[in-house]
C-alpha cells in the first residue's frame, strides 16, 4: 500500500517531477484512513493528487508522502442525485452520466482531471463549475477521521476552495439536471471540438498555468507580449494556446518556473496585470 522512492513524473500529466520518499494509492476509504493516520504518526507531509494534472512537482527528492486517489472509484445514481468517488475521471464520467440523461458534467468533459482534483480546484468550463453541481463532500481529515461537509463549507471560488484545510476528499454528492441523452451528447461533442481546436491535445501539459485575470484571458495576454512558442529547455509555451506549457520530452520543473516568471514579468511590464498561478507548485526538499 505504501511504496518508497517513487518517481513522480510517472504520475503527472505534465510528465515532470523527481522522486518522493513515500507514495500510496489507496483503493478505498479504509485504506485512505490508514495511510493518513500512519503519515500523521510519522510526521510526514501529505500531498494528495487525483490525476496528477494542475500540479508542478520539483525535480529534486520530496520528503513527503504523495497519496494518489485514482483507484478510489465508484458511481451511485439515485434519480438526479449522484455519488461519485475521487478517482473517477471527468471525461469518462461525462459519457457515463449522459447515458442516464444526467446533465452537468458534459461541460467539464475536456478537463483531464478526476473528481478529487475537480472539487479541490472548483473545475469549470463553458459557464459551469463544480460549485454549481456539488451538494456534499466526504473527507478524511488530517487526523484520519471521516467528516461530511456541505458545499458551502468548502468556499468554492474561481479555481480554488478550502477543501485541503479539512483533509482529503474521497467521495462527493452532486445534484444534476435531467435532459435527453442526445441533447447532452451534442453539447459534449461541441465542447470537445472547441477544446481540440483551441488547446493542445494529447501531449504532456499541466493544464492552464495561470488564472484568467478579471475581464481578461491569461493566454491572450501571454500571446500579446510575443511569448507563443517561446522555449526554455524542453518546456515550451504552446503555439495553440499560450496559457498552456508543453513538455517536449525531458522538461524540468526548474524550466517551467523560469518560463512562468518570464510570462508574469512581460505581462506586468506591458499591462500592469499580475498573473496568478492556477497550477499548484510544490516545494519541499528532503532533509536527509
Amino acid at each position: 500500500m505504501i511504496f518508497q522512492n517513487e518517481l513522480l513524473k510517472n504520475h503527472t500529466t505534465f510528465k515532470i517531477g523527481g522522486y518522493v520518499k513515500f507514495f500510496s494509492k489507496p483503493k478505498n476509504v479504509k485504506e485512505l484512513v490508514y495511510v493518513v493516520k500512519l503519515s500523521k504518526d510519522k510526521n510526514l507531509r501529505i500531498i494528495p493528487i487525483s490525476n496528477g494534472s494542475d500540479i508542478i512537482f520539483p525535480d529534486y527528492e520530496l520528503n513527503a508522502i504523495v497519496i494518489k486517489l485514482d483507484e478510489m472509484k465508484g458511481i451511485n445514481i439515485s434519480d438526479d442525485i449522484v455519488e461519485i468517488f475521487s478517482g473517477e475521471g471527468l471525461p469518462k464520467l461525462a459519457i457515463y452520466l449522459e447515458n442516464y440523461g444526467l446533465s452537468g458534467f458534459e461541460y467539464l468533459y475536456g478537463i483531464p482531471g478526476k473528481i478529487g482534483g475537480a472539487v479541490c480546484k472548483n473545475a469549470g468550463a463553458y459557464g459551469v463549475e463544480i460549485k454549481n453541481l456539488l451538494l456534499k463532500a466526504f473527507v478524511v481529515n488530517w487526523e484520519g477521521e471521516i467528516i461530511e461537509l456541505n458545499s458551502s463549507e468548502l468556499n468554492l471560488r474561481y479555481r480554488e476552495s478550502d477543501l485541503l484545510k479539512y483533509g482529503i476528499l474521497y467521495k462527493a454528492i452532486f445534484k444534476l439536471k435531467k435532459d435527453n441523452p442526445e441533447n447532452i451528447r451534442k453539447r459534449r461533442k461541441e465542447f470537445s471540438e472547441i477544446r481540440k481546436k483551441t488547446q493542445p491535445y494529447g501531449i504532456p501539459t499541466a493544464g492552464c498555468m495561470f488564472k484568467n485575470p478579471s475581464g481578461n484571458s491569461a493566454g491572450k495576454l501571454i500571446e500579446s507580449v510575443g511569448l507563443k512558442g517561446f522555449r526554455i529547455g524542453d518546456i515550451k509555451i504552446s503555439e495553440k494556446h499560450a496559457n498552456f506549457f508543453i513538455n517536449l520530452g525531458n522538461g524540468k520543473a526548474e524550466d517551467v518556473l523560469k518560463l512562468m516568471e518570464i510570462a508574469k514579468k512581460r505581462v506586468y511590464e506591458e499591462y500592469g496585470i499580475i498573473l496568478e498561478e492556477e497550477v499548484v507548485i510544490i516545494k519541499w526538499r528532503s532533509t536527509s
